[in-house]
C-alpha cells in the first residue's frame, strides 16, 4: 500500500546524503546515512518486495532533487525556462534517477541470505550505478561512491574505478547498521578491512617522466548568458587571447569556449596571434572554440605549439539537450530556447595532445571538454588505445557559468579528482567561473582559484607514465565482483529454502 508517511524519511535520508557529500567527512557520513537507508529497508521486510522499492524511490528522489537542483538554474536563469517548467524538469530527470536506487534494492531482496546480506546489497548497488552509467549515454553524476576520493576506501579506485569504492561503501554501510543487534560484532570485519584499503593508498602505479611541467591555467569569470551581446562576445575573445599571449609558460590552456564567436563567423587571421607567439616563445597553447564542420557547430579545443602543428579536438560525449536533440525531444529544446544544441559529434579515439620540450621526453595530454570527464570508463578505455602515443597528464576544459553559485563547481571538481585517482594521472582544469585546479596523480588538489574571480593559476604539475589496474581492465573486475557475489547469496538462500 503506497504511503506519503511512510515515504518521507527515506526522502530525508536521501537529501542529507547528498547534503553531506559537500562535507570533509562526506565519505563517512554518507556511509552512515546508507547505513540508516538499510535498517529503515529491513525493518520493512514483511511489507514486501514492492514497499522496500517504495523506500528506495523516495531516498532516490530526495537524492537527486538535492544534488542536481543546479539544473534549475540553467534551465530557468539563464535558460530563461519558465519557473514552473524547470522546477518540473529538474523533478522529471530526478524521479527517472531514483529507478535506479529503487532497482537496486528491490534485486537485493531477492539474493539476502543470512551470511551474504551485505555483499549482495552493495553489489546490487554496484550494479545498478554501472547502469546508471551507460543507459541512455549514461548520466554517472554524484556518485554514491564519489566521496571516496578521499575516504577510507580510496585505495580501492585506482584498482576497481569508483564503482569499487561504491561496492565497498555500501558493504560498510550494512556493517554499521547490522552491528546494534549483533553485539557489534560486524564492525570487527570492517575495522580490518578499513586496515587492508589503508595500504592500498600507499601504492603508485605509474611513474614521473620528465621535469615538471609549468602551466599557466585562465579563469576569464564571464557570466553566462542566452542574450548574446556582440560586444561581449568581442571583449571575451579579446581578454583570452591577450591572456594566452601576455607570458610565455609550457603549457597555457583556456577554458571551454573561452573563443565564443563561432569559428565561421570569425575572421580567417584570428588565431595568427596565438600560433605567432606560440612558435616565438615555445609556448604550448590549448582553447577552447565554438567550430564549425560539416555545416553544424561543434565544442572544439584547439591547440599550437612551437613547431608550427596546430591541434583540434572535437568533444565527444555530448550533453542531451544542451549539445544534441535526442529524437523526438526537439519541443523541450524548442522551450528552453537553446541556440547550441545539435553539435558536431567528435570520435572517442582522437590522438591526445602532444607537448614536446627541449631535452625532454614528449608529454601526451588527454583532452576533456566540461562533461566528459564523468565518465571515468571512456577514460580508460582512451588511454588503453594502443593506436596512440601513452597518455601522460588529463585536461580539462569547462564552463560551469550555466549552474551559478551552486554545488556544481564542487561536484565536478571532485570528478576531476576520481579520474586522477583512477589513472594515476595528474589533471589540470581550466574554468570559466571555477573551479580552476591543479590535481595530482593522487586526485589531491594541489591548487586551486577561487569560484567567480577573474585570474590565472600558475604552478607546475609532474607528469607520469604507466597505468592503474583499472586502466587495464576498466569495469570488468568489479562487475565479476558483484555477478560472483550475487550468485554466491542465491546459492546459499536456496540451500536454506529461504524465500
Amino acid at each position: 500500500m503506497f504511503s506519503f508517511k511512510r515515504l518521507l524519511y527515506p526522502a530525508l535520508l536521501g537529501i542529507f546524503c547528498a547534503s553531506f557529500a559537500e562535507y570533509a567527512a562526506g565519505a563517512w557520513l554518507q556511509m552512515f546515512i546508507l547505513a540508516l537507508l538499510w535498517r529503515n529497508i529491513n525493518h520493512h521486510h514483511f511489507y514486501g518486495r514492492a514497499i522496500q522499492a517504495q523506500l528506495g524511490w523516495a531516498f532516490g528522489l530526495g537524492y537527486f532533487c538535492k544534488g542536481l537542483w543546479w539544473i534549475f538554474v540553467s534551465l530557468h536563469d539563464v535558460g530563461g525556462m519558465a519557473f514552473w517548467m524547470a522546477t518540473s524538469g529538474v523533478l522529471i530527470l530526478s524521479a527517472f534517477l531514483a529507478l535506479f536506487p529503487t532497482m537496486a534494492i528491490y534485486l537485493s531482496t531477492f539474493f539476502h541470505s543470512q551470511t551474504l546480506r551485505g555483499v549482495a546489497w552493495a553489489a546490487s548497488w554496484t550494479l545498478l550505478e554501472w547502469l546508471r552509467g551507460h543507459i541512455l549515454t549514461g548520466f554517472p553524476w554524484i556518485g554514491f561512491g564519489d566521496t571516496q576520493v578521499s575516504g577510507p576506501f580510496m585505495g580501492l579506485i585506482p584498482i576497481f574505478g569508483v564503482l569499487g569504492a561504491t561496492f565497498a561503501a555500501s558493504w560498510a554501510a550494512y556493517k554499521i547498521a547490522s552491528a546494534p543487534e549483533r553485539l557489534f560484532l560486524p564492525l570487527f570485519s570492517l575495522v580490518l578491512v578499513l586496515f587492508l584499503c589503508s595500504f592500498f593508498k600507499q601504492i603508485n602505479y605509474t611513474q614521473p617522466i620528465g621535469d615538471l611541467l609549468e602551466v599557466r591555467l585562465l579563469q576569464g569569470n564571464f557570466p553566462q548568458t542566452l542574450e548574446y551581446d556582440e560586444n561581449a562576445l568581442i571583449k571575451q575573445d579579446a581578454y583570452y587571447v591577450q591572456q594566452l599571449t601576455n607570458k610565455p609558460s609550457d603549457l597555457i590552456v583556456a577554458p571551454e569556449t573561452a573563443i565564443t564567436i563561432p569559428q565561421n563567423r570569425l575572421a580567417a587571421n584570428w588565431s595568427d596571434d596565438l600560433a605567432t607567439f606560440a612558435q616565438s616563445s615555445g609556448t604550448h597553447i590549448l582553447t577552447g572554440i565554438i567550430g564549425y564542420e560539416n555545416n553544424q557547430y561543434a565544442n572544439q579545443a584547439q591547440g599550437f605549439s612551437p613547431s608550427g602543428q596546430t591541434y583540434l579536438y572535437t568533444k565527444a560525449h555530448l550533453v542531451p539537450f544542451g549539445e544534441y536533440t535526442p529524437v523526438g525531444f526537439q519541443w523541450f529544446v524548442n522551450a528552453i530556447q537553446a541556440p547550441l544544441s545539435q553539435f558536431e559529434k567528435g570520435s572517442f579515439k582522437q590522438a591526445p595532445y602532444q607537448i614536446s620540450r627541449p631535452n625532454q621526453p614528449d608529454i601526451y595530454g588527454a583532452i576533456m571538454i566540461c562533461y566528459e570527464d564523468v565518465f571515468g570508463s571512456e577514460i580508460a578505455n582512451r588511454l588503453r588505445d594502443q593506436n596512440h602515443p601513452p597518455t601522460n597528464l588529463l585536461i580539462n576544459m569547462t564552463n560551469l557559468a550555466w549552474f551559478g553559485n551552486t554545488t556544481a563547481p564542487s561536484q565536478q571538481l571532485r570528478l576531476a579528482q576520481l579520474r586522477s585517482l583512477e589513472t594515476g594521472l595528474p589533471s589540470i582544469r581550466a574554468t570559466n567561473t571555477g573551479y580552476t585546479a591543479i590535481i595530482n596523480h593522487l586526485g589531491q588538489v594541489q591548487a586551486q582559484l577561487p569560484l567567480f574571480e577573474q585570474g590565472s593559476l600558475i604552478g607546475s604539475i609532474q607528469a607520469r607514465t604507466g597505468q592503474t589496474p583499472y586502466v587495464r581492465y576498466g569495469d570488468l573486475p568489479i562487475l565479476l565482483l558483484c555477478f560472483i557475489s550475487l550468485f554466491c547469496a542465491w546459492l546459499q538462500k536456496r540451500k536454506l529454502g529461504v524465500r
